[in-house]
């Protein structure tokens, strides 16, 4: 459940950016996963806690992404097939209820209100990359937060902080492929709950597996990342070898970013305002012969407007 729901125009927004920036991506079986909830006095999203109120929303959210699953004929729904838990499994654990259902050596996690910001065409010489470089375990895309620009530096700082022994400089174990000249794999020294494309098989036997690094309910990020802090401080630098998690950089100039965020609370309540203008417009002028009350909602092509509008640069 988010405080956009019932509305579908988040996971919509996304998916067809993923279509118009990346559509080899598109192409594929795209799992959406709709994860269960617990009821309780007030709403606490992260924990996946939901008053009536928004419980009776997130149903609807979920009936009306099954109806655009089962029906809609717009291209980014047509490989969407859906997923729903019945109990409350968190992020991380719905990521394992959907690895279930995969039948391929790689997967890309994709989070409904992460949008692409600019063109991705390198998914299979990628995919192909770490098929030839078993390092290459879980590659993240650049975002705000995790700028190739200038993660190098950050991340230099950061092991400096975490007083890990004898850190090497990153920029002298980085990585690159004949398979996707052009690209360069920067060491992300933490785990980020972000897009990203990771080996199947590495998410089974190693972030779900013995060594228990996913909580149920929690983030992947919250235990795995910091148990991966935790060996770099008391092993060193070797233990990135077991964690394998790397960022894309493709050379783009700043800002550099490939998806964005879309902040749904923010974006609901400016839609909300948006939609009372729209009625008072419509309000204003003649009713359409056939087109019912006007000014009755706001327009599909201004939602999707107002949604760019507050993405997170």
């Amino acid at each position: 459940p988010t405080p956009s729901n019932p509305s579908t125009e988040l996971i919509s927004e996304t998916l067809r950016t993923l279509g118009e920036h990346a559509p080899d991506l598109l192409a594929c079986r795209n799992i959406i996963v709709c994860d269960g909830y617990r009821s309780g006095a007030s709403s606490k999203f992260r924990c996946g806690v939901v008053t009536e109120e928004r419980a009776a929303a997130y149903e609807e959210y979920v009936d009306a992404l099954r109806r655009l699953v089962d029906e809609d004929d717009a291209q980014h729904w047509r490989q969407a097939e859906l997923l729903r838990l019945e109990d409350r499994h968190g992020f991380g654990f719905a990521v394992r209820a959907a690895l279930a259902l995969v039948r391929t050596p790689f997967v890309f996690v994709l989070q409904h209100d992460r949008t692409f910001m600019r063109p991705f065409a390198l998914s299979v010489p990628l995919m192909r990359a770490m098929e030839a470089d078993p390092r290459l375990k879980m590659v993240g895309l650049p975002t705000t937060t995790n700028d190739p620009l200038k993660y190098i530096t950050q991340a230099q700082t950061k092991l400096g902080e975490m007083k890990m022994p004898n850190p090497p400089r990153l920029e002298t174990v980085t990585l690159t492929s004949p398979e996707c000249p052009g690209l360069r794999f920067i060491p992300m020294i933490i785990w980020h709950d972000s897009t990203h494309f990771a080996s199947t098989a590495y998410y089974r036997d190693f972030v779900f597996g013995p060594r228990d690094l996913v909580s149920r309910g929690g983030f992947i990020e919250d235990k795995l990342g910091q148990q991966q802090g935790n060996d770099l401080r008391s092993i060193g630098w070797s233990s990135h070898a077991e964690y394998g998690t790397w960022l894309l950089d493709d050379g783009a100039p700043a800002p550099s970013r490939m998806v964005g965020h879309l902040d749904g609370k923010h974006f609901l309540r400016n839609a909300d305002k948006e939609a009372l203008v729209a009625r008072r417009r419509g309000a204003a002028e003649p009713a359409e012969a056939a087109g019912g009350a006007a000014g009755a909602g706001l327009p599909q092509e201004e939602l999707r407007r107002a949604l760019r509008r507050y993405q997170a640069l």
